[in-house]
């Protein structure tokens, strides 16, 4: 009788640990489930806005589950973004996270079938898009049979490379927003478009790039500041004179008939005046 009463207990002990097992199972197993990352803070996103990194790591209702994310963190779990060259995504706590974004940094682009090619300051191809980065100029007047993302740009020769390398590194250096580099036929003269075409910069050949769009950063304040609209000649520029003559062709609105009209402005500028530009 003893033993029996003995093996009784025994039964219910055990199915009250297993019970208590299983209850502590759902328990933990719930806490997982209803813990969200919400409080997230972003760092290095360029590209993108806050909410757009945030919407592309959390992409989905799992993406911002805690022990969900944890896991991909332990596991080396990433999504393949575009203008992402990494991501991290670190937990600081139940619903608290940061995301550091390590983007792709280009600096120019050209057309290709339906996309933009961008490419960075190697003129290695790095990323296709259907989307236009605002700030990045658009590479115009070159025909290419093929591009292959993580080469160089396809160009007919390394001295029109340099020229694209020279004019889009010194823009991205100097900070002036283009909207397109435009090459003439043979690819040897060029011309920057800004501030959505109103100033069209000629830049002339691939001699003292360099020079000229330090000058052209120079002379852009005033040149704004005055509301210019019209194309500014830089292609005799030569850092090395005393002095060097800019021509600035502005384009006036005609009241009567809506067309153009062209003036022409001339100015002597000496070189350690360039901010000038009259």
């Amino acid at each position: 009788m003893a033993d029996r009463d003995a093996d009784i207990l025994y039964i219910k002990q055990r199915k009250v640990k297993q019970w208590t097992i299983i209850l502590l199972f759902l328990l933990i197993l719930t806490v997982a489930v209803r813990m969200r990352l919400t409080d997230v803070t972003v760092y290095g996103n360029d590209t993108y806005t806050a909410e757009e990194a945030e919407n592309l790591i959390f992409s989905d209702y799992w993406d911002r589950n805690t022990v969900v994310c944890l896991f991909k963190n332990i596991t080396g779990q990433k999504k393949d973004l575009p203008f992402v060259a990494d991501y991290k995504v670190v937990i600081r706590g139940p619903f608290t996270c940061e995301l550091r974004f390590y983007e792709k940094k280009p600096i120019g682009c050209i057309r290709y079938m339906s996309n933009y090619m961008y490419f960075d300051k190697d003129g290695i191809m790095i990323e296709s898009s259907p989307r236009r980065l605002e700030g990045i100029p658009v590479v115009e007047g070159l025909q290419f049979g093929y591009v292959i993302l993580g080469k160089k740009l396809p160009v007919s020769s390394s001295l029109l490379l340099n020229s694209i390398m020279s004019v889009t590194q010194q823009l991205s250096l100097f900070q002036i927003p283009c909207g397109s580099i435009r090459y003439n036929d043979a690819g040897n003269t060029v011309t920057a478009i800004l501030d959505e075409g109103d100033i069209e910069v000629y830049l002339g050949s691939e001699n003292d790039l360099a020079a000229k769009i330090s000058a052209l950063n120079d002379m852009l304040p005033e040149i704004r500041e005055q509301q210019l609209k019209g194309t500014l000649d830089l292609s005799n520029y030569d850092d090395k004179a005393r002095e060097f003559r800019s021509y600035f062709k502005l384009r006036e609105e005609n009241g009567t008939n809506g067309g153009t009209s062209v003036t022409e402005a001339e100015s002597d500028t000496e070189a350690e005046n360039e901010a000038g530009g009259n």
